[in-house]
Parts: C-alpha cells; sequence; structure tokens
C-alpha cells in the first residue's frame, strides 16, 4: 500500500476513475488512499500495476512538455540573435553610407 504514497493526488484521482469509484475533488490524499484500499474489488497487485502506469505517463507528459518548452526558447532566442545580427549588420552599412 505504500505505492500509493508515491506519485500525486491528481494520480489518485485517476485511480480512482480507472477503478470506478466514486469521489469528489475535494478529497485528501488519505481519504483517497481509504477509499480505494476500502473498495470492494481491492486488488493490491492490480491498483499497484494501474497506478504505476499513471504516474509513469504523467511523467513522460511532463518531460515532453518541458523539453518542448526548451526547444521553443531555443527557437526564440535564436530569431533574437538573428535580429540582434541583422540590426548590427544594418548598423554597419549605415556607417559605411555615412563615410562614402
Amino acid at each position: 500500500m505504500a505505492y500509493l504514497g508515491k506519485g500525486r493526488r491528481e494520480d489518485l484521482f485517476v485511480l480512482a476513475t480507472e477503478l470506478n469509484l466514486k469521489f469528489d475533488k475535494s478529497m485528501t490524499i488519505a481519504t483517497l488512499k481509504d477509499l480505494i484500499i476500502g473498495s470492494e474489488d481491492y486488488d493490491e497487485e492490480l491498483t499497484k500495476n494501474i497506478h504505476s502506469t499513471i504516474v509513469e505517463d504523467r511523467k513522460a507528459r511532463e518531460e515532453y512538455l518541458r523539453i518542448e518548452e526548451q526547444k521553443e526558447k531555443l527557437r526564440i532566442e535564436e530569431r533574437e540573435e538573428k535580429l540582434r545580427f541583422e540590426q548590427l549588420r544594418l548598423d554597419e552599412q549605415k556607417r559605411k553610407d555615412e563615410f562614402e
């Protein structure tokens, strides 16, 4: 049952949904654990496997989003660098034109 302590509260909400249990969003982690463990059809091994999959899926989504945010940040930095370079080029061209 210690496996239910791993992960997040929202993981327990997903688990309760997967197990077709009635709950409300105000429930605490302890209450959700009691609900899951006290259910009529509670099977520790099955519940543990489902919970593990839920946590792994959430972590994979979070990692994917983190990587996408990093990619977007790099794209923005590259565009800003190109703009700075273009501004320097234009400034240099302007100075050359002024000396001619």
